[in-house]
C-alpha cells in the first residue's frame, strides 16, 4: 500500500523539481564599496591644520619679539620693520619730532647734543654708532664738527622756508662736486639724496626729507676703506636709514 501524500509533500516535491538558474545570478557577489572619509579622519586633517598655523604665527610673533626690542617705550604709529644685516635691532623713538629708527643690536646711541649748537636752526641731533664711549671720544672729542666716519646722525632743523635742494647746496654740495644727487622715498615721503667727497678718503651721503617747517637730515660719512672698524658698510648704513618711519 502506497504511502499517503499530504499537500506539503507534494508542494516540498513540486519546489524540489523547479529548476534553478545559475548560482552567480541570484547569489549576490561581495564588492567593495567605497566609503566615505570618516569624521575621525576630517578631525585629524583639520587638527593638523591648526597646528601648523599656529606653530607659523608663534614662529612670526617670535621674531617680531626678537627685533621688537626699543630704545624708547613709547608705541610708533608707524613702526619701522628692521631688516639688520646681524642679528637683531632696536628702535630709537624721537616722540618730540615724531619718527622711529631702527639700529642693529650691536649699535648704540651715542650723547652728541654739544655738536653742532652753534647753528641756532638745529633743533635736535642723534648720532647712532657701533663704536664703544671710549673710541668714540678719542675720534670725534677734538673735533666737534666732525662726524665720526661709519655713523648715522639725524638732525632736525628749522627750515626756514628753503627746499630740500637748497639745505643739500648748501650742506656742501654746493661748495664740492655732486658725486650723487636725486630723489627717492623714506617712509613714503619725498627725499632728496646727495653725496659728496669731504676729504680724498671720505665721502659724506646725506638725505633731506622737508617735513612741514622743519628739515629732517640723515647722514653719514663713509671712508676710507669698504667697512668701519666693527665691520659696518655702506649697506648697513643704507638699511638704517631705510628703516625710518615717520608719524
Amino acid at each position: 500500500m502506497l504511502p499517503e501524500l499530504s499537500i506539503e509533500r507534494v508542494f516540498r516535491r513540486e519546489l524540489d523539481d523547479l529548476p534553478l538558474p545559475p548560482q552567480s545570478s541570484w547569489v549576490p557577489t561581495r564588492r567593495t564599496v567605497r566609503r566615505p572619509l570618516s569624521l575621525t579622519a576630517i578631525v585629524i586633517a583639520a587638527t593638523v591644520v591648526l597646528v601648523l598655523g599656529a606653530i607659523s604665527f608663534v614662529r612670526e610673533a617670535g621674531d617680531a619679539a626678537a627685533t621688537g626690542r626699543r630704545v624708547a617705550t613709547t608705541p610708533l604709529l608707524n613702526a619701522p620693520r628692521p631688516t639688520c644685516l646681524r642679528g637683531g635691532c632696536n628702535i630709537y623713538r624721537s616722540d618730540s619730532f615724531g619718527y622711529g629708527i631702527s639700529i642693529p643690536v650691536d649699535w648704540r646711541v651715542q650723547d652728541s647734543s654739544r655738536v653742532g649748537r652753534t647753528d641756532p636752526g638745529l633743533l635736535d641731533r642723534v648720532e647712532f654708532t657701533a663704536r664703544t664711549p671710549e673710541e668714540w671720544q678719542q675720534l670725534v672729542g677734538v673735533r666737534l664738527d666732525l662726524i665720526a666716519p661709519w655713523d648715522l646722525v639725524v638732525e632736525v632743523h628749522e627750515r626756514s622756508g628753503f627746499a630740500a635742494m637748497d639745505w643739500a647746496r648748501s650742506d656742501g654740495c654746493g661748495r664740492s662736486p655732486c658725486r650723487v644727487v636725486g630723489e627717492t622715498t623714506l617712509s613714503q615721503s619725498p627725499a632728496y639724496v646727495a653725496s659728496w667727497a669731504v676729504t680724498p678718503s671720505l665721502e659724506m651721503h646725506a638725505y633731506y626729507v622737508e617735513r612741514g617747517e622743519r628739515m629732517l637730515v640723515l647722514r653719514y660719512v663713509i671712508g676710507p676703506g669698504s667697512e668701519g672698524p666693527h665691520g659696518e658698510t655702506e649697506q648697513t648704513l643704507e638699511q638704517i636709514v631705510g628703516s625710518i618711519a615717520l608719524d
